[in-house]
């Protein structure tokens, strides 16, 4: 089962991916994680060069043939085989963040993001949890840490950002589950666990 994880700066993703792999993973599962760009070690150095601030002006469409790179290496080195090996795979961010950053966010055509994500054949996640978030609130919780190039982007963007995230949830109400990251830790942790048990038919209480 292939589980990923979306949403703006300070969303809390990562807090709510670290609880449930450890849930799953004391049920006896086999657990990956993933984040993207990065993962492999080629994806790693492309995230090291699409975070890190730059005097240069950098094209969304740059910037999307960067994570596509990272995304169809990360697809065959690391995505696939552990699929096939019977893990559960948790990503921190896979493809809707590119359409949600650089088509909504920055302008990009839709279907140029839409050809390059066909073309690259890669795997789709089966379950997509949404964490929303608005962005003066992810401005608020990152105010304190050392921003990077995508995270020192405007507030205006990242309501363009999420507004592109709603979109993609009302596309792809089959797989897309929008949660309020508003809510506690503990609140978001046991949707998503409720949520992923049934997707699994089996009890992770």
């Amino acid at each position: 089962m292939f589980i990923s994880f979306e949403g703006i700066e300070g969303s809390g993703k990562s807090t709510q991916i670290e609880l449930i792999e450890e849930l799953i993973r004391a049920k006896g599962y086999q657990v990956k994680k993933l984040r993207e760009p990065g993962t492999t070690e080629l994806g790693e150095k492309i995230r090291n060069i699409f975070l890190e601030k730059t005097t240069e002006t950098v094209d969304p469409i740059t910037e999307a043939f960067l994570l596509y790179a990272s995304r169809k290496h990360l697809d065959q080195n690391f995505l696939r085989q552990n699929l096939s090996d019977g893990a559960i795979v948790i990503a921190d961010r896979y493809a809707d963040a590119t359409l949600a950053y650089q088509s909504y966010g920055k302008g990009l055509d839709h279907n140029f993001v839409k050809l390059i994500h066909d073309s690259s054949q890669l795997l789709s996640p089966d379950l997509t949890f949404y964490m929303d978030i608005s962005a003066e609130l992810s401005r608020e919780r990152i105010s304190d840490r050392e921003m990077d190039r995508m995270e020192s982007e405007s507030i205006d963007f990242f309501k363009k950002v999420r507004e592109g995230y709603l979109q993609i949830a009302h596309d792809n109400p089959e797989r897309v589950v929008v949660l309020d990251a508003k809510k506690t830790i503990d609140e978001l942790h046991e949707s998503i666990k409720k949520i992923i048990s049934n997707k699994l038919n089996v009890s992770l209480d």
